[in-house]
């Protein structure tokens, strides 16, 4: 164990009990840890690479409890029975942060139900880090906004497999089911995204990520552009090529604090995807949607953006993949039964190659209009459906049928 800086040693020997303490099982945890408290310039901490074995031992011996407490599961067999062990060598007022290498939604509820604040998944990131503790005050931050919109993200394994065309329309069906929603197109030197709904970027998402300091509700209502109705509204911009970008580092998640209060659902068009800003779209996604086609290429895009999903996200991301036909399917193209075997997971939806309507309906600036391609209708609308949980009668329905049927 090193001492850097602010991390104070405590214990006994030097009365001196801290604010913040944490056990990590391995050296990268640790790393991110200590640069997060420097990061925060908080004194009065202490990290040290050991499990939930070291913890106990070491807040046996403390004369006080730190306010908050983060712990590694990593070697533990049974967590639950380990963090009662640590409850009765705390006091009650500490806040417990569980950390392991399990992304089990089972184990996440558990602990929860036990008391514990949050549970993270490795990696740790520093970002992740910031939205989980706020050590200045000794807190874990709230697991949960109520009664906030979902923030979805869209990206493409490569260019041109329709990443716009279906975030668009699924934003377009979403709002016509009376919910509203937000459609941000991050590429900022001029996405797609408002001239496949007629308008042209009024440079809004510019604004706002350029004058943080003074958002309110009126201010970003006054940015967005109205998309056919108002339950639809667009954020985009287009920079001249070469042109700096002059916001802030955290400027987008500020944009998200404020929308996810006003609307249903917010989708987020990600452009490029080494732009810091994807990053900070896929920390804040509830659910990532990956776009590809039947190219060895995608394949492997598909496979790294997925990991790099994970690692940017809050512990528990939903990243779902969608298979579509942009061109005529030839001889050569991969099999989906292929690709779902390389990616590792099911494709949530595929879409058969569409001749013309698609074309038309982008270059004529609308969406599609509903009878025009029934294959690209049908799979809009199982993926409002799976948002909005009007699957849900279908789905009981069928299971139950399918048990009475197997006890036949």
């Amino acid at each position: 164990m090193s001492m850097i800086g602010s991390f104070i040693k405590p214990g006994k020997s030097d009365g001196i009990a801290a604010d913040f303490v944490a056990f990590v099982a391995d050296r990268e945890s640790e790393q991110v840890l200590k640069n997060f408290v420097l990061d925060e310039a908080v004194p009065h901490t202490h990290i040290e690479e050991g499990g939930i074995e070291d913890a106990i031992a070491r807040l046996s011996s403390m004369d006080r409890s730190p306010k908050l407490l983060l712990v590694d599961l990593q070697s533990s067999e049974m967590p639950l029975s380990d963090l009662a062990r640590l409850a009765s060598v705390c006091e009650p007022s500490v806040q417990v942060i569980a950390l392991g290498e399990r992304n089990d939604v089972g184990l996440y509820r558990s602990l929860l139900g036990i008391g514990v604040r949050e549970y993270l998944v490795k990696p740790l990131t520093v970002g992740l880090l910031k939205r989980t503790m706020n050590l200045r005050e000794g807190r874990a931050m709230p697991v949960s906004q109520e009664r906030a919109g979902k923030v979805l993200s869209f990206v493409g394994a490569r260019g041109g497999v329709g990443t716009t065309t279906i975030a668009i329309n699924l934003a377009c069906n979403l709002a016509h089911s009376r919910r509203r929603v937000v459609y941000l197109d991050l590429n900022l030197h001029g996405g797609a995204g408002p001239s496949m709904v007629g308008l042209t970027s009024n440079n809004g998402l510019l604004d706002v990520l350029q004058n943080v300091h003074r958002l309110d509700p009126a201010y970003l209502e006054r940015a967005m552009q109205s998309v056919e109705n108002s339950r639809l509204l667009l954020l985009s911009a287009q920079l001249e090529w070469g042109d700096d970008r002059r916001f802030g580092e955290a400027a987008l998640g500020t944009v998200l604090d404020l929308l996810v209060s006003s609307f249903h659902y917010v989708i987020l068009d990600i452009g490029e995807r080494a732009d810091p800003l994807a990053e900070e779209a896929f920390g804040r996604a509830a659910r990532s949607y990956v776009v590809a086609d039947r190219s060895v290429h995608a394949v492997r895009e598909t496979v790294r953006l997925i990991r790099y999903i994970e690692t940017c996200s809050t512990g528990r991301p939903v990243t779902s993949v969608l298979l579509n036909n942009p061109n005529m399917v030839t001889a050569g193209k991969v099999d989906p039964g292929d690709l779902e075997a390389a990616i590792g997971r099911p494709v949530l939806a595929e879409v058969p190659f569409e001749r013309s309507a698609l074309a038309i309906a982008e270059n004529v600036g609308v969406p599609l209009a509903a009878g025009k391609s029934q294959a690209f209708e049908q799979m809009i609308v199982r993926l409002a459906d799976d948002l909005t949980g009007n699957n849900q009668n279908t789905v009981v329905q069928t299971s139950l049928w399918q048990r009475l049927k197997s006890r036949m």
